[in-house]
Formats: C-alpha cells, sequence, structure tokens
C-alpha cells in the first residue's frame, strides 16, 4: 500500500511540474508589451515640427522589450525580403530605423534579419492594406539583439507617405505597457509559489502519514510480542495429562480433539484448561499463543490464571464505556454458573494432582466440604445444573455429576 501511495504521489508531483512548465509557458507566448511610437518631422511649409505619440506598437515575441529612436529608411522593394534589398541610407547614418510592409510571402525573420545586416537598429514592420490599425504579436526566432515592433497599416502608410516625400522622419519608440490575456507575471509567481506549497504540504503528509503508521505496526508488533508471552507464562500454569489405557476420554463413546478432530489414544498428553476442556498438548499450545481463550467456550486463560493483562488494555479497561454495562460491578453477587464450575472442577482437579490422588476418587461431598472450607465458613449455596462440554453427549446424563478432566 506503502508503495502505491508513494507511485501515486510521484505521479501526482511529475503532472504538477508539467502543468506548471505548460503554464510558464503559456504565460510567456501569451505576454504582450506595447510599444509608444513618437513621430516627429519638420513641417516644409511653415518649418515646424510636428509630432505625434500613440501607443500604437505591438514588440514581437522574440524582440527585446527596449527602448530606441533614429530617422526611418524604407527598403526597395517595399517588402524587404530579399537578399539584395537595398536602403537608401547615408553612409555615415547610425542607428537608423527600417519601416517594411508586411507581406509578399516571407517571414518576418527574413525581413528583420535583411534590415539588420543592412546596419537598422531597430524594425518597424507595418500591416498589410485591409486590416486598419489592428497588430500582432510577431514572431522572428534568430533576429538577435534587433528590436522589431508592429503598426498598424494606415499610420505604417502615413510615414511611408513621408519618406517618399523626402521629408526627414523621426521615431522614437518606448516600452509600453505589459499585458497578459490571462496571466500576468504576477500571476505566474503566485502560481509558482502555490505549486512548492502544495508540493511540500503534500510531501509532509506523506512523511507524517507513513511515519504514523509504521509507529502503529511497531506497537501492534510489540503488543502482540507482550500477550504471547503473557500466554506462554498461562500455558506452563496449565496442567498437562498423559492418557492411558482405561481413562474415560479413551473409549468410543469419548470425545475428540477439538482442533485435530482426533480421538485419543493411549499415551496422548493432553492439556486441561482451566474450564476444564482439555485437547491435545501440541494441538492447543499454538491456538492459545494466538488467541489465550478456549476454542470451545472462549473462556480466556489469562484472567482465570491471574496473568497481568497488557498495559494498554488496562488503560482501555480503565475508561468504560457509558453504553456498555459493567458486569464486574455484579461479581459480589452471583456469578456465572459454568464460570465457577469450571473454575472449582479446575481447582479441585490441581489440588488432586498436588496430593497425588487421583481425580476421580475424589467424592462430592468433599470438594463441597472443601469449597466451603477455603470461602472462608461463608454458607453458600448454589445450585449447580448439569454442564455439557460438547451438545452430542447430552443424552449421557450419567456422567454429568462427575466434571470430566
Amino acid at each position: 500500500m506503502g508503495t502505491h501511495r508513494g507511485a501515486r504521489l510521484t505521479s501526482w508531483l511529475l503532472a504538477a511540474g508539467v502543468l506548471q512548465v505548460c503554464a510558464l509557458r503559456a504565460a510567456r507566448a501569451s505576454y504582450l508589451c506595447t510599444a509608444f511610437v513618437n513621430v516627429s518631422f519638420a513641417d516644409p511649409q511653415n518649418n515646424a515640427t510636428m509630432w505625434s505619440q500613440e501607443e500604437s506598437g505591438l514588440y514581437g515575441l522574440d524582440s527585446p522589450k527596449v527602448a530606441v529612436s533614429g530617422e526611418v529608411f524604407l527598403p526597395d522593394p517595399i517588402y524587404g525580403c530579399e537578399p539584395d534589398t537595398v536602403y537608401d541610407v547615408p553612409p555615415d547614418t547610425t542607428g537608423w530605423i527600417a519601416l517594411i510592409q508586411r507581406g509578399n510571402g516571407c517571414t518576418f525573420s527574413e525581413k528583420i534579419s535583411v534590415a539588420a545586416r543592412s546596419g537598422a537598429a531597430a524594425a518597424i514592420i507595418f500591416n498589410e492594406p485591409g486590416i486598419d490599425n489592428r497588430v500582432i504579436q510577431m514572431s522572428h526566432p534568430g533576429t538577435e539583439d534587433t528590436v522589431a515592433i508592429m503598426i498598424g497599416y494606415l499610420q505604417g502608410m502615413e510615414i511611408v507617405d513621408l519618406v517618399r516625400s523626402n521629408i526627414p522622419v523621426t521615431v522614437s519608440i518606448q516600452v509600453g505597457k505589459q499585458h497578459g490575456p490571462w496571466m500576468s507575471h504576477y500571476s505566474v509567481f503566485f502560481v509558482s509559489i502555490s505549486f512548492f506549497v502544495v508540493t511540500a504540504a503534500t510531501v509532509g503528509y506523506f512523511i507524517f502519514y507513513s511515519a504514523r503508521r509504521l509507529n502503529s505496526v511497531r506497537l501492534q508488533n510489540k503488543k502482540l510480542k507482550r500477550l504471547k508471552a503473557e500466554a506462554k507464562k498461562a500455558i506452563r500454569q496449565l496442567q498437562v495429562r498423559t492418557l492411558r489405557q482405561g481413562d474415560k476420554e479413551i473409549g468410543s463413546d469419548a470425545d475428540t480433539c477439538a482442533v485435530c478432530i482426533e480421538v485419543y489414544k493411549p499415551g496422548d498428553v493432553v492439556s486441561v484448561l482451566t474450564c476444564n476442556h482439555f485437547f491435545h498438548k501440541s494441538c492447543i499450545e499454538p491456538w492459545l499463543l494466538e488467541h489465550r481463550t478456549c476454542p470451545m467456550c472462549k473462556c480466556d486463560i489469562l484472567k482465570v490464571l491471574g496473568v497481568e493483562p497488557d498495559v494498554e488494555e488496562e488503560e482501555a479497561a480503565a475508561t468504560p464505556d457509558p453504553a456498555v454495562p459493567d458486569f464486574r460491578l455484579y461479581r459480589s453477587g452471583q456469578e456465572d454458573t459454568r464460570s465457577e464450575t469450571a473454575s472449582s472442577g479446575y481447582a479441585s482437579v490441581q489440588g488432586a494432582e498436588e496430593h497425588g490422588l487421583p481425580v476421580e476418587e475424589s467424592p462430592p461431598h468433599q470438594a463441597a466440604e472443601q469449597h466451603e472450607h477455603n470461602s472462608g465458613g461463608a454458607e453458600v449455596q448454589v445450585d449447580m445444573q448439569p454442564h455439557y462440554d460438547n451438545m452430542a453427549f447430552e443424552g449421557d446424563l450419567q456422567n454429568h455429576a462427575n466434571p470430566r478432566t
């Protein structure tokens, strides 16, 4: 499960990284920067300087966003695509600007490269006719450091008419506003920070979950080891018998081991539980190490033998659930008939073995007197009901007075 979660987390992080890169590239592609185009010239009629300023230009995608100014010159032909394009520029003129018309089947990169090889510091490309003053963001890879903007057709033709009239025109290009149709540079920064925050939170949660799961597994293993150790202590306290020929546990009407479902044979070693149920020693001990209860009546051998319970179980028992009644409050009165019978029977069997007396020869009245003596002389009368270890032998009424060992 941890491997699958780690794989899903890695896939999610890779997908998030790819989305972030795509978002950044999309933001760069949609990043628009306008340009202020300042046009100035001397009116030949009155020698007055005329100028106009409009935010009508748009920087190309691969153009440096810097300011530049210079005198405008036209290519011949006006589209400026051919390698032999001529710019009528005086020899000593530097920092001039080329004004080129869009179209004629060549790319923006070709137009700008030809102008740059001719000595232009910037290239202004005006749109085709019939599109008014609309502009687009040009893509012109490979033009290096040449500034390139696009202006509308009408504004471009006004400058062309002035230049063709032998009127010197100076254009100053200034950086305008930055626009993003769906994501600004602040949004890109916010998305990047959010991505790293979400990634850090996801990794932190994964580490916390893994540490918590490992701690839970460690505590569970520790608890199981302690319970097995307690079960081993309880198993050492159980009575162990070796069956002999003639024992009532051996015969056609005798019970079978509830674990292996095999009949008892002379020489079999059996363990007698606190509830008087007995099983093959090799069969019941692995069961008790895992379950610690009788396979037939679910009697807990740890509680009956007084083995110290687990600390966590004690803490859980110290906080009773109000929805569950605490039956320990009623133990001062009458206890369960089967538990009392099983406990007293196991005590009588164990006491008889300690004195070397056979269990079958203990008369019922001596067991009752011994029980009355051990209880401090208290006169307690209990109505003993017949108890059957196996429902298949309910008809065996003649042996119910003598509990089987």
